[in-house]
């Protein structure tokens, strides 16, 4: 089965509101995933709890929601997003 997580990097500066990027991890694994567990990420200080999973069997795979990332302005939502390509993750499409 495949785990996917999809996150958010949202701009959080007065003038500048809006999502600036959008990442995207997949991971293959035979673990079953439930809300209350917890993720993992070199990108992460601490696990993220998984809020949410949603499952698609066509796909064989579980959609995770951990949570969205916040920066307080446009610079910081790139350095952000960097941060994430560096570790593994990219832009996926649903």
């Amino acid at each position: 089965m495949k785990l996917i997580v999809d996150m958010k990097i949202r701009c959080e500066a007065p003038t500048d509101k809006h999502v600036c990027a959008m990442v995207g991890k997949e991971i293959e694994t035979d673990l079953v995933p439930a809300v209350g567990m917890e993720l993992e990420d070199p990108v992460w200080k601490k696990p993220r709890p998984i809020e949410r999973v949603t499952v698609n069997p066509t796909e064989g795979s579980f959609y995770l929601y951990v949570g969205d990332d916040t920066a307080e302005n446009r610079d910081r939502c790139e350095q952000l997003k960097q941060l994430y390509h560096r570790n593994g993750w990219t832009r996926l499409r649903r």
